[in-house]
C-alpha cells in the first residue's frame, strides 16, 4: 500500500512531471487491483497524452477519494457540510497540501475506518471531474 501513498499524496499545485506521470502509470494495475482506483480511473490516467490533462485525470481520483471520506465524516458528526464543500472546492482547484492530506487522514482515523472509507470509495465508482 505504502507504494500507492505517493501517487495520493503529490501536490498536484504545478504540473507532475514525466517521471512521475511515468511511476503513477506503472502502479495502475496495482491499484486497480487493490481497490483504489476503477477501471476507468486507470485508463483515463493511461491515456492521457498532455500534462494538464493527466493533471486533470489525477485530480478527480483525489476528489473522488476525498468526496468518500468526507461523506463519511459528515455522517460521523465530525464535520460540517460547510466545512466539506470547502475542502472538495479546495481539492477541485488543485490544492493537495500537506494540511489537507493531513485534514483528511485524521479525518479517517477519528470516524470510519481506512477500510470502511476505502469500501465506500470502491462502490462509489463514479469518475466525476471536479
Amino acid at each position: 500500500m505504502s507504494r500507492y501513498r505517493d501517487f495520493m499524496d503529490d501536490d498536484t499545485q504545478g504540473a507532475t512531471s514525466a517521471k512521475r506521470r511515468e511511476r503513477i502509470v506503472a502502479t495502475l494495475d496495482g491499484m486497480v487491483e487493490s481497490g483504489r482506483l476503477t477501471p476507468d480511473e486507470a485508463d483515463r490516467l493511461r491515456a492521457a497524452a498532455e500534462p494538464g490533462e493527466f493533471d486533470t485525470a489525477l485530480r478527480s481520483v483525489r476528489v473522488r477519494h476525498a468526496g468518500a471520506t468526507l461523506d463519511a465524516a459528515i455522517e460521523d458528526g465530525n464535520l460540517s457540510h460547510e466545512d466539506a464543500d470547502a475542502i472538495l472546492d479546495r481539492l477541485r482547484k488543485g490544492e493537495h497540501s500537506r494540511a489537507i492530506r493531513a485534514h483528511l487522514r485524521s479525518l479517517l482515523a477519528g470516524g470510519r475506518s481506512r477500510r470502511g472509507a476505502r469500501r465506500a470509495i470502491a462502490e462509489d465508482g463514479s469518475d466525476s471531474p471536479a
